[in-house]
């Protein structure tokens, strides 16, 4: 069970954001990100656009002009899911670890 603002990415949503990473380096606009994830993963636009609103939404996709985005570093990512979820297990357990 999942508390306290610890939410995980879908496994769909979590490999596009990686793939997208993989793929750029360098800023992105969105209609490549949607490009990318129709040819990788063969999906339909709509539902290719609706992982890059997921991921800009999660913050996972950083605005750094108009229409163009960065990723933000997966290690950073799922660093911060280490750090939210240890911090819920410990309120969760009374006891000394």
């Amino acid at each position: 069970m999942v508390e306290q603002g610890v939410k995980f990415l879908k496994k769909r949503d979590f490999l596009s954001y990686v793939a997208l990473c993989l793929d750029r380096r360098e800023p992105l606009n969105i209609g490549e990100a949607v490009d990318t994830l129709k040819e990788r993963f063969c999906l339909p636009n709509k539902t290719a656009l609706s992982i890059v609103r997921k991921l800009v939404k999660r913050s996972l996709l950083v605005k750094v002009g108009d229409l163009e985005y960065r990723c933000v570093d997966p290690l950073v990512y799922l660093r911060g899911l280490v750090e939210k979820y240890s911090a819920v297990r410990r309120g969760r357990s009374k006891m000394a670890c």
